[in-house]
């Protein structure tokens, strides 16, 4: 098939598939709260012997304009258009697209459907070549839907009409769905390196991930806000691998995650070992957006992660040691204008480049105007967040207890009501982590390059 060898080389831990709007992403979350706590929940306790899937109803255009203004991680696998293209590593799957041409008429359906004038097309970038996309907004939208389903199969035409969301309608061949590439992708894992060991769980808000979650032996997770025909299909199918969650979107998922206990990694160094990074990054946000008290012991204290001959290499080849970030952050580094989003540098590319590590606060605070206040610290508005987070990690031990680490480290501020894509900043880390007595590591050395800004995003 068309997967590049490293998806499907070693048999997963674990596999989770999300539907992106209103589940994986909470559009209601300005600042992505819930969002981020995933994301260091998986970096931390499931990257990156896990599969992250991301099944949503959006063609990649689209997808690609989510990934630029949220902080989605980059998944392992992505299924658009309501289960109708397959990306593995950013390549479409050739051998779903010859599955899902056999039979299918797309011109006939869509002469069908033209024949009822309450269906709407969506815009172009939403018709695709085994998606045909309407928007349906009367009263009894079943009445519409049963004409339109009994004039494709008096046509001679096998498709599957889905309706979600209360206005949207999509016909596909009758091959496809989520749930269907799903099964597709099953089957492939357990025909190479085998299915996950610890499952799958598939998490959704609205009537095209109905079927993810009829796939035999699934884990599933009704977010809190899904729509009624999601929890009708569950009520109706209730069982003990299904989750109804209490929290929205992001915030179910992570709920969820829990309840089934997923996260139970094999080995725990593992986890301490991306905990080193991840919690680092988690507090130099808070103490860069000044949600942490002014408390310079303290910052010390959680610095403490870096190991004390620890030296980081800055993309422009200038080298901080300890003591020099250490004597940055607690001088300069407390609400500074590094992580505002008016800060002329918050935009990235080849320049100063937003701060998204220790070293990258410090690196663009050099460039930067004095500290800012902490209400600027938090948005442009006040109202807002600048954000930190780390995605692509991958790994390898040098010596023992010497781990080579490599990952993306991302900022952009969010604040409610703006679109703040071209002011995210990225830069590829790598680093040298040891392992102390405990099962903790140190970080001992960072050395960070620019990334373009197109390519900082999922």
């Amino acid at each position: 098939m068309a997967a590049e060898p490293s998806v499907f080389a070693q048999r997963p831990r674990f596999a989770l598939v999300s539907d992106l709007d209103w589940t994986m992403v909470d559009h209601a979350d300005a600042t992505h709260e819930k969002l981020l706590r995933f994301n260091r929940c998986w970096m931390t306790e499931f990257a990156p012997d896990s599969l992250l899937v991301f099944s949503t109803g959006r063609s990649p255009p689209l997808f690609h304009d989510l990934a630029g203004e949220v902080p989605l991680l980059t998944p392992d696998i992505l299924v658009c258009s309501v289960g109708t293209e397959i990306l593995i590593n950013g390549q479409p799957d050739a051998e779903w697209e010859e599955y899902l041409n056999q039979g299918w008429d797309r011109a006939a359906a869509l002469a069908v459907a033209a024949q009822l004038p309450d269906l709407v097309l969506q815009r172009d970038s939403e018709q695709r070549p085994h998606k045909i996309s309407f928007k349906l907004s009367v009263a009894d939208p079943e009445a519409v839907l049963s004409k339109l389903r009994s004039g494709l199969a008096a046509t001679g035409l096998d498709c599957n009409v889905i309706f979600s969301g209360g206005v949207d309608v999509d016909i596909l061949p009758s091959r496809a769905s989520k749930g269907k590439a799903l099964s597709f992708l099953l089957k492939q894992l357990e025909a190479g390196a085998g299915l996950p060991e610890a499952g799958v769980m598939v998490c959704g808000d609205s009537g095209n991930d109905v079927e993810l979650f009829a796939v035999p032996g699934v884990h599933g997770c009704v977010v809190a806000n899904a729509h009624k025909e999601l929890r009708d299909w569950a009520d109706a199918n209730m069982h003990d691998r299904i989750y109804v969650a209490t929290e929205d979107g992001p915030g179910g998922i992570y709920e969820a995650l829990h309840h089934f206990s997923f996260p139970n990694p094999a080995k725990a160094d593992t986890v301490h070992r991306r905990q080193a990074v991840v919690s680092s990054v988690r507090y130099l946000e808070d103490w860069c957006n000044a949600a942490v008290p002014n408390d310079a012991a303290e910052c010390s204290r959680q610095m403490e992660v870096l190991d004390g001959d620890f030296e980081y290499v800055q993309p422009t080849g200038a080298i901080l040691s300890r003591r020099e970030l250490l004597d940055w952050l607690t001088a300069q580094g407390y609400g500074s204008k590094a992580l505002s989003p008016s800060s002329s540098h918050a935009a990235g590319g080849s320049g100063a480049g937003g701060g998204s590590s220790a070293g990258g606060a410090a690196a663009v605070a050099e460039q930067a105007a004095a500290p800012a206040s902490p209400a600027e610290a938090g948005g442009a508005s006040g109202s807002g967040r600048a954000r930190m987070w780390i995605d692509r990690w991958s790994e390898k031990e040098l010596a023992p207890g010497v781990w080579l680490v490599r990952y993306m480290e991302l900022h952009q501020p969010f604040a409610e009501g703006e679109h703040t894509a071209t002011q995210r900043s990225g830069r590829w880390a790598s680093a040298v982590l040891r392992q102390q007595v405990g099962n903790s590591y140190r970080i001992a050395y960072i050395h960070e390059t620019y990334v373009p800004q197109e390519s900082a995003r999922a």
